[in-house]
């Protein structure tokens, strides 16, 4: 009977494992660009393999490794929808850059500034340095005009006609803000996790647990299992490391728990 609720009393604990990872489990590194056992491959390649598709050029941010089903839409902006929309809060848009010779833009700035353009909530801002009498604008959702890339080459600095694609979550990532070596960020973001977690109602715990649950589930499955050996062989440590008295307690939790999602007895 031990043995039975030290298994039972693992599993719960492999999953309450996976549900408290799940908000950092699809950023981790999706390993090789084969295809798994889902149909599903990282964004990076199915965008990879667009790029090949159409004679274009598509940044992805690095932060992005979820999965998702290639596309297959027949043109490339309906493929970009249709890649995008597998994942929640990610857009694609089209980028021109100012055009310099012999030069191309780095894609960490290319993204970074992107980034920034849609989280800027103003309507439009002109920023003028007036000893270097120089300006920096912005204007938000200003019409495109019939042939805007016609003209963009004889503009003032000249841009490069040819657009780049970038793919990215506009929201700024919890993790850029931390601080540290990766597990000193995994071990910040955690803690911040469970702060936010106790300052929930049980019915916002409740959805949220779900949603993390969710959010494993499509993390890549390397990951998945990595995740639950992991979590089996803390949850074996923990229960050696109890006293008698705290395993009897244990199991009395766990039997609670069976009965009350199970119904029954308990396990026999």
């Amino acid at each position: 009977m031990r043995i039975g609720w030290c298994l039972t009393l693992s599993l719960c604990a492999t999953l309450l494992l996976a549900f408290a990872q799940g908000g950092q489990a699809p950023r981790g590194d999706a390993k090789g660009s084969t295809q798994k056992d889902d149909g599903r491959i990282p964004i990076t390649q199915a965008a990879q393999e667009l790029e090949k598709k159409f004679s274009v050029k598509i940044l992805v941010d690095p932060v992005l490794t979820v999965r998702v089903n290639p596309p297959r839409a027949e043109t490339l902006e309906r493929a970009l929808d249709e890649l995008v929309g597998q994942v929640s809060g990610v857009v694609w848009r089209k980028v021109y850059t100012n055009k310099v010779l012999g030069e191309e833009p780095q894609p960490e700035k290319v993204i970074s500034a992107v980034r920034a353009l849609l989280n800027i909530e103003l309507g439009g801002v002109l920023v003028v340095d007036s000893r270097a009498n120089t300006l920096n604008s912005f204007v938000a959702n200003y019409p495109l005009a019939p042939g805007f890339e016609q003209g963009l080459e004889q503009m003032q600095p000249p841009f490069s006609a040819k657009p780049l694609y970038v793919i990215l979550e506009p929201r700024p990532r919890l993790l850029a803000d931390l601080k540290g070596t990766r597990l000193e960020q995994f071990a910040k973001a955690q803690q911040q996790m469970l702060e936010l977690l106790a300052r929930m109602t049980p019915e916002e715990r409740a959805q949220a647990l779900r949603a993390g649950f969710q959010m494993w589930l499509n993390a890549d499955p390397e990951l998945r299992y990595q995740m639950m050996f992991e979590g089996l062989r803390m949850s074996f440590e923990y229960w050696q490391s109890l006293t008698p008295e705290q395993q009897q307690q244990m199991m009395e939790m766990g039997r609670k728990w069976f009965e009350q999602y199970f119904g029954g007895d308990g396990m026999p």
